[in-house]
């Protein structure tokens, strides 16, 4: 399977005490042997995250582990960042993130089976979710 990884699970993943720690340590281990792919803004995002909620120190080591992941990073191309913007610009409720837009625009136009992600927008447009 082709399985996209959100930051919210290199989150999880990283922080011990994340509510979702265990069940992605878990689950990660189920996917070892699958092919885990991620944009360019994955890890920046849960790196900087991970810089805010726990330290700079423990951000640097996570950066540095994260790069060293077979993690296959897919490319930012225009036709990429247009599906995002009309899958964003349909959403009405508040608070919707673009990134979560862009992850399910990779999703569609590099035919993933689904993402690694604790986040329940991608359940409600239907994709099939790893949590």
């Amino acid at each position: 399977m082709k399985i996209l990884v959100d930051a919210d699970a290199l989150i999880a993943l990283a922080k011990e005490d994340d509510v979702n720690h265990a069940k992605a340590v878990k689950i990660a281990q189920s996917l070892q042997k699958e092919t885990l792919y991620v944009t360019p803004l994955t890890i920046p995002e849960a790196v900087t995250v991970v810089s805010y909620r726990l330290s700079q120190k423990t951000a640097s080591q996570f950066l540095k582990e994260a790069r060293l992941r077979k993690l296959v990073e897919l490319s930012l191309t225009s036709q990429v960042c247009f599906l995002a913007d009309e899958i964003f610009l349909k959403q009405e409720r508040r608070k919707t993130s673009w990134i979560d837009c862009l992850n399910v625009a990779m999703i569609k136009i590099h035919h993933l089976d689904g993402i690694f992600s604790f986040d329940k927008f991608y359940a409600k447009l239907g994709l099939k979710q790893f949590c």
